[in-house]
């Protein structure tokens, strides 16, 4: 089977679950996942073949799993990265219609190998409310960073966002409301973040947010920053490519994902 450069994160799954998961949708498209899991919770696990256990250090949640699983297979294999890597965290399974989401993901990979622009592929979600387009692009929409493809071009991209952060002032050792963290973002996107994540009063308040956990909040801010971020900066250049494009393909997502809803609601465990 082709081999799907493959960086996926856990932390509410078992790892061995979440990488057989993975695989199982990987071979159902006649691929086979290579690569990594990354485990935020520093688990023993016996993993499938083809995927790599390590230990991720929670600094940026998903998104430092992400960094530390790409920089571990570029310096493990810089051959096996010349094309699309996946990027997944168990969300995929325990917040959506995993099987349906991720099985499309990986159906745009064949258009992303032929794209010769910097490219991200995967479930376009529009702005809604306080930043209603991208800061850096202008688009109306982000791809969300549960599950999310990357054509050889956009993965430079990927591994500067530390450096973006950096400057931006989201690495600062801060509050997420003093005025020095996030100086150098736009101004809107940092309220859209405050919006979700500090202000009591606002309705679209993240459920976790109230927990009194500081470190938690300033993490999530950082994962929000990432996500926007990442999805600006390919598509100030290159392309978004959604899973979603079309009434069609949005009512049946839509319907997976209610469908998904459901059963975990039931207590049946998600797919």
């Amino acid at each position: 089977m082709e081999p799907l450069p493959t960086v996926a994160v856990c932390y509410h799954l078992e790892p061995s679950a979440f990488a057989r998961r993975l695989q199982e949708m990987a071979r159902s498209h006649g691929r086979e996942a290579r690569g990594v899991v990354v485990d935020n919770r520093g688990r023993a696990a016996a993993m499938p073949d083809g995927l790599v256990l390590l230990r991720g250090s929670n600094e940026h949640l998903d998104f430092s799993g992400y960094f530390e699983g790409l920089n571990w297979l570029l310096e493990r294999d810089p051959q096996t990265v010349s094309g699309n890597v996946l990027f997944a965290n168990d969300s995929l399974f325990t917040g959506h219609a995993g099987r349906s989401i991720g099985s499309r993901v990986i159906g745009l990979s064949s258009l992303l190998d032929q794209l010769r622009s910097p490219a991200i592929g995967g479930k376009l979600d529009p702005y809604r409310a306080i930043c209603l387009r991208n800061p850096w692009s202008g688009h109306g929409g982000y791809v969300s960073s549960f599950c999310f493809l990357l054509n050889a071009q956009a993965l430079p991209t990927m591994r500067r966002l530390i450096d973006d952060a950096g400057t931006d002032g989201v690495l600062v050792d801060r509050p997420i409301e003093d005025d020095a963290w996030g100086q150098g973002m736009p101004a809107l996107l940092r309220e859209y973040i405050r919006a979700h994540l500090v202000y009591s009063d606002s309705p679209y308040l993240w459920p976790l947010a109230s927990s009194g956990n500081v470190e938690l909040r300033r993490k999530k801010a950082r994962c929000v920053y990432f996500e926007n971020r990442l999805s600006g900066a390919i598509g100030s250049h290159g392309a978004l490519v959604p899973i979603n494009a079309g009434p069609r393909a949005r009512t049946g997502i839509y319907l997976h994902e209610s469908l998904a809803r459901v059963g975990r609601a039931l207590g049946v465990p998600g797919r």
